[in-house]
């Protein structure tokens, strides 16, 4: 009788357990190298911001549909340019928008800052990357640091502020036609004042204007223009525009730029402060005119928007975390949501800013189906012996309770003496 038992038994936990197998190997396929299309929603690109001789480098991740990332097993793809060194110099990198896909998905570009080049890749069906020929290309600068495209123009911000070797030359923004294979081909240059380290350019998505913040020359005399802005011509020759609004000259330097292209408003941040403005774009001129201030967090420096310009994100980059702002009314930006991140690390003190956290979010994106918001964080603490702190972080965005870091942030696979920075997602179809 008790074999007769033990039999049925057996049969009911073997089948159980190789149920169990079956799902863990499910669950384990699901998340591995391989590829599976139909659960990845987007692909980030990240730069490693490496300052070996030419081993700067794309980091490459699948974002599964319920938030997971996994480095593509190519990774990293190797940009043939360098990064910018570490250095306790502020001003080199407060920049942002270092990763650009183009708008016909076909190139990813970035920005080699250690030895001023451009590199431009072919994107692949599954999100693989390969140098253009020709590729790294000369920057028609210093110490380039960010990429906006305006038709089919790409315009580099050169910042002039290398930290370990004294700049030659004004920073400028140049403009490059992106021919059909890739290349680039130099078309023109503005320079602007010698010194003020601008950190962003941004070419406004529905009139032809560029925009520019900088981040330093607040403190000369006289006070250097927080805003660059300029007119871009249908040949693609810059030429300078309205003046800016003035600025309290003791408020700290710009960085973050962000376009609300369905009210024609431009968010500045401005780090220092804590805070950032909102000013009215006029389609016809470019000009701005000055609408409010809305305070946000510590070091609240750069910024991004849902696809359908709902909503508007910061990063508080003294403090590691993201606020989330109701924009559906420019004007009145409402604070919705703010988010510590995980894995902060110690806090220390900073030569400028006061104290920071040890990992300090720098770029952002949000994803294709806005349901989620993609942040990395870089090591800033010059102690390299606490650990490493370069994160990515994935958080879910709710229309009811906000922000949500519902997963560990994954450790970016980068010696903590390079700072990751830099952000692009490309939907997977």
């Amino acid at each position: 009788m008790s074999k007769q038992i033990l039999k049925p038994v057996s049969a009911s936990l073997w089948a159980l357990v190789l149920c169990c197998l079956l799902l863990s190997c499910e669950k384990f396929n699901e998340y591995s190298g391989s590829w599976h299309s139909e659960n990845v929603s987007d692909i980030l690109y990240i730069q490693t911001n490496n300052s070996e001789q030419g081993q700067n480098g794309i980091l490459a991740y699948k974002i599964y549909k319920d938030g997971h990332s996994m480095l593509m097993t190519e990774s990293p793809f190797l940009t043939g340019g360098t990064g910018i060194p570490s250095s306790p110099n502020a001003g080199s990198f407060n920049s942002d928008h270092e990763v650009m896909i183009s708008s016909d998905k076909h190139f990813l570009l970035t920005v080699n800052s250690g030895d001023n080049t451009i590199s431009v890749f072919t994107i692949h069906h599954d999100g693989t990357l390969t140098l253009v020929p020709g590729a790294p290309f000369y920057s028609n600068g210093e110490t380039p640091v960010s990429l906006t495209q305006w038709k089919q123009f790409v315009i580099v911000l050169n910042k002039s502020n290398n930290p370990v070797q004294p700049s030659s030359s004004a920073p400028n923004y140049s403009v490059f036609t992106l021919e059909s294979n890739g290349s680039l081909t130099p078309v023109s240059k503005m320079e602007v004042r010698d010194g003020i380290s601008p950190g962003q350019v941004l070419a406004c998505r529905t009139s032809p204007f560029v925009y520019g913040g900088n981040t330093w020359g607040f403190n000369y005399t006289p006070p250097a223009e927080r805003l660059d802005l300029f007119s871009i011509g249908t040949d693609g020759v810059l030429k300078p525009g309205p003046d800016t609004p003035a600025i309290d000259p003791q408020k700290g330097g710009a960085l973050g730029l962000c376009e609300n292209w369905q009210q024609h408003v431009l968010y500045v941040a401005f780090p220092m402060e804590g805070r950032f403005s909102y000013y009215d774009m006029n389609t016809i001129t470019g000009a701005l005119t000055h609408a409010g201030d809305t305070d946000a967090g510590r070091g609240c420096s750069r910024f991004c928007t849902d696809n359908e310009n709902n909503w508007l994100f910061t990063t508080n980059t003294m403090e590691n975390s993201v606020s989330m702002f109701d924009i559906s009314n420019a004007h009145e930006p409402r604070k919705s949501g703010e988010l510590a991140l995980k894995q902060c690390g110690p806090v220390y003190n900073t030569l400028y800013y006061g104290s920071s956290t040890s990992s300090a979010c720098v770029s952002l994106a949000i994803s294709s189906n806005d349901q989620l918001l993609y942040i990395v964080s870089q090591h800033t603490n010059p102690d390299l012996s606490i650990g490493n702190y370069n994160y990515l972080h994935v958080l879910h965005i709710g229309s009811g309770s906000g922000l949500q870091e519902s997963y560990e942030p994954e450790q970016l696979p980068v010696p903590n003496n390079f700072m990751p920075r830099g952000l692009a997602v490309l939907q997977m179809k």
